[in-house]
C-alpha cells in the first residue's frame, strides 16, 4: 500500500478541502447536475479520509487501489466502535467512483440523493474527530 507522511497539523487543511468538495456537492446538486454531484461527494469523502488518517496516524493513502484507502482508514481507528458506520459511507462513494468519473452510464437523480447522503454523514463523522 503507497502512503505519504503529512505533518498532522495538516488533517485541518484536508478537511477545509473534503468541506469545499462537499460544498460543490450541494451546489451541484442544487443545480441538478447529478454527475458533478457524485463526483464531488466521492471527492469530499477521499479528502476527509485524508483528514481522518492523518490526524490518527500521520500518514494518508497515495496509491490508486479504493480497497487500501479503506484499509488505512480502518487501521487508523481499529477499536472504533462508530468506524463501522463511517467505513459503509465511505465504501459506498468509493464503489461509485469509476462509473461517476469514467463510466457509460450519466448518473441519475437518485445516484446524487445516495451519494450525498453518504458524503455528508461521512463528513459529518470525520469532521467531529479531526476538528
Amino acid at each position: 500500500m503507497r502512503t505519504r507522511a503529512v505533518d498532522r497539523y495538516k488533517a485541518g487543511e484536508y478537511l477545509k478541502r473534503a468541506e469545499e468538495c462537499k460544498n460543490a456537492m450541494n451546489h451541484s446538486y442544487d443545480m441538478r447536475e447529478w454527475n458533478a454531484c457524485v463526483i464531488n461527494a466521492v471527492h469530499s469523502a477521499i479528502a476527509a479520509a485524508d483528514a481522518f488518517c492523518i490526524r490518527r496516524t500521520g500518514i494518508r493513502h497515495a496509491g490508486e487501489r479504493h480497497e487500501d484507502a479503506l484499509r488505512l482508514f480502518v487501521e487508523a481507528d481499529p477499536q472504533g466502535i462508530e468506524i463501522k458506520e463511517a467505513i459503509r459511507h465511505l465504501q459506498s462513494l468509493l464503489g461509485v467512483k469509476t462509473d461517476a468519473e469514467y463510466g457509460e452510464r450519466m448518473m441519475k437523480e437518485n445516484d446524487a440523493v445516495l451519494a450525498k447522503k453518504h458524503a455528508e454523514r461521512f463528513f459529518n463523522f470525520v469532521a467531529g474527530r479531526v476538528r
